[in-house]
């Protein structure tokens, strides 16, 4: 019998007296047999495949998406783990489960850096937690999934190489005169526009400028 296939049986049983015979009374009742699950299914993911887009912007500890696997099982038969089981994927997220949809919740572990690492590869386990020993000739009551996340770019601000900058300049020095130069640096892989306040003269590869910072006029301390 299979609870999967048919959950409920309706039977009627009747009972007569003289053995049958002629003139002899009956009487009937009617069973109702319901199925009792046991953990004969294995969780299985509906496609083997999937991808999910997150931007480097993302939160560490949020959630970023989510994966199931399906079990035709009830109750605790049908409770499933996830796990990450590679570590490219498990260093850089984390995957828990929803007790109340049985989704796995795929959340971020550490700070997502699209000029450094594009793509992540994330191998998920999907494993019922109540095996019934007495099924274990079925095979392992698990399924996995591969899930393939990019990483996308977030516009990001120049960056100085410093924090502050002391400049020296004689308080004689005629308009016109260098007193320094700052760098910024985008950390963004395209070109991106600055909003810029100073005079930047020169772009390297639109990945730095050197900041040239002249006097407006004669200086006088």
């Amino acid at each position: 019998m299979d609870r999967e296939a048919r959950e409920h049986y309706t039977v009627v049983i009747q009972a007569k007296d003289m053995a049958g015979q002629v003139g002899g009374l009956s009487g009937s009742t009617t069973i109702n047999v319901t199925l009792t699950d046991v953990n004969d299914n294995p969780p299985k993911f509906p496609q083997k495949n999937y991808q999910l887009y997150v931007p480097e912007s993302a939160q560490v500890g949020k959630p970023v998406g989510k994966i199931k696997a399906n079990d035709d099982d009830l109750g605790v038969n049908a409770d499933i783990k996830y796990s990450i089981i590679n570590s490219e994927g498990a260093n850089t997220f984390s995957i828990s489960t929803d007790r109340d949809t049985k989704e796995g919740i795929i959340s971020l572990k550490k700070p997502l850096n699209y000029e450094r690492k594009k793509t992540y590869t994330l191998h998920i386990e999907g494993m019922n937690t109540h095996v019934d020993p007495r099924f274990s000739y079925l095979g392992a009551f698990k399924d996995t999934a591969t899930l393939k996340i990019t990483v996308g770019d977030v516009d990001e601000a120049p960056v100085f190489s410093m924090d502050y900058y002391i400049l020296d300049v004689y308080e004689n020095s005629p308009s016109g005169t260098e007193v320094g130069c700052i760098t910024a640096r985008d950390p963004d892989s395209r070109s991106s526009p600055v909003s810029q306040i100073i005079q930047v003269p020169n772009w390297k590869d639109n990945k730095s400028a050197e900041v040239i910072i002249p006097t407006a006029e004669v200086g006088d301390r």
